[in-house]
């Protein structure tokens, strides 16, 4: 087997670089740039307030988020892993923080990796060795899909990795799981990461104080939506891109303490991966786990989906979405998640989003959201959001704006602020509203 794992990494490496052509950004876009570096020093913090990171940030290696514009032939991309375990028999989620997987059943073996807490997996194998249990699992993280852990820190059974909420209450999950949902409401979400101010403003309140934030911004657009109503949402930035297109996650436990105060309050939760260095179609298996908690929806952010952040604006294909769509699609029917699920992406320029006509709405119960990203004035603002519209193969569209909190160098901010009724007149008008 070791032979084996080290001739497919070998192969899996040779494949994994990810490159973008360096096209001219518009008006709109040079605004945007100071976003990477607010994201640079964002992932700093985040970076410094986590024990579990290896990654530390080096400045010098940086440009200010600027790109180079030089041209940067293409590669072949990334192969895709293909691996969606669904509601087959053996699936097992990880209870331990950080859990090591084995080349063999034996604590002595050759260590692969790790997986984290709430990371699903499937039994292909076991074996006794004295008092302990090895499992052999399936698990799209690794080079090799495969690996032995500890039975002891697996469990059956999600609900062993709840705090509080058992997410059983049926009249939250009848709201939740409701067909027409994004039909009858627009979301108003707050964006961020816990332990950052500057990524958002997530990071700048209690949870608590958060939640009550939230309502009563998604109550200030009731009075202008004629016969829908709003829903509250927190998003949070659950992978966030380090150098060389590494990804921080964020612990289990952290995540889910926000999706249980957001449950009990009729509110949803969106859990963004920044992708990196990694395919689409891994990023979102990485994620998808979450689809079996009522309130959760998935977003990837094409910007983060390389491995030179903070040098370049990574990218999306038209395809690539797809492929993420089906295996969302897959995954909820295989489980018999109830409701639709949405799966959000961001744009800001052009090269973002690659044969972006590729794209298809046709994933039900998968609800594609096209989003508008970018800081800045209103004027450019619109001017993004009119390029974001004309993607008309995608019609439910997305609109983000940014809270002015610091004028320290580096923190960026809408100037100013769209009012409600400025972004209700969009068009098309967004179905999510996104506050950072």
């Amino acid at each position: 087997m070791t032979n084996k794992w080290h001739a497919r990494l070998l192969t899996l490496l040779s494949l994994s670089v990810l490159t973008l052509s360096g096209c001219p950004e518009e008006e709109p876009a040079q605004e945007e740039s100071g976003q990477m570096e607010q994201e640079k020093q964002a992932r700093s913090e985040t970076v410094s307030e986590s024990d579990e990171t290896e990654t530390q940030e080096k400045d010098a290696d940086y440009d200010e988020g600027e790109e180079s514009g030089e041209e940067v032939p293409e590669e072949d991309e990334v192969e895709a892993p293909v691996s969606s375990f669904g509601n087959q028999e053996n699936v097992r989620y990880i209870t331990a923080d950080r859990l090591t997987i084995r080349s063999e059943g034996s604590a002595e073996s050759v260590e692969l990796g790790s997986l984290r807490k709430g990371n699903e997996v499937r039994i292909t194998d076991e074996i006794k060795e004295e008092d302990l249990t090895w499992y052999q699992i399936e698990h799209h993280n690794l080079a090799l899909n495969e690996g032995w852990v500890s039975s002891e820190f697996t469990t059956g059974d999600l609900n062993d990795l709840h705090q509080l909420t058992d997410f059983s209450d049926e009249e939250r999950n009848d709201f939740f799981a409701s067909p027409a949902l994004f039909e009858d409401h627009t979301v108003v979400a707050y964006y961020g990461h816990p332990n950052s101010e500057i990524m958002g403003i997530v990071g700048r309140h209690p949870v608590e104080e958060l939640l009550n934030l939230v309502t009563k911004t998604a109550e200030t657009y009731d009075a202008l939506l004629n016969d829908k109503k709003t829903i509250p949402a927190v998003y949070l930035v659950y992978g966030t891109v380090q150098p060389g297109g590494e990804v921080f996650k964020m612990d289990y436990d952290l995540a889910l303490s926000y999706i249980e105060a957001a449950y009990e309050r009729g509110i949803l939760v969106y859990i963004d991966h920044q992708m990196g260095r990694h395919h689409p179609t891994y990023s979102i298996q990485e994620i998808q786990s979450f689809l079996r908690y009522p309130n959760v929806h998935l977003a990837l952010d094409p910007e983060w989906r390389t491995e030179r952040p903070m040098q370049e604006v990574g990218h999306i294909t038209g395809t690539e979405l797809n492929e993420v769509q089906e295996i969302m699609k897959a995954y909820i029917e295989d489980n018999e998640i109830q409701g639709t699920r949405q799966f959000v992406f961001h744009q800001f320029v052009e090269k973002m989003i690659r044969d972006v006509e590729a794209a298809s709405s046709d994933f039900d119960p998968v609800l594609l959201v096209h989003n508008t990203s970018g800081w800045g004035t209103p004027e450019g603002k619109r001017a993004t959001h009119d390029r974001v519209a004309e993607a008309t193969n995608i019609p439910n569209k997305g609109f983000k704006l940014w809270y002015h909190f610091s004028d320290r160098p580096g923190v960026h901010y809408d100037r100013p602020l769209m009012t409600p009724e400025e972004v209700m007149d969009l068009d098309p008008q967004p179905g999510l509203i996104i506050y950072q």
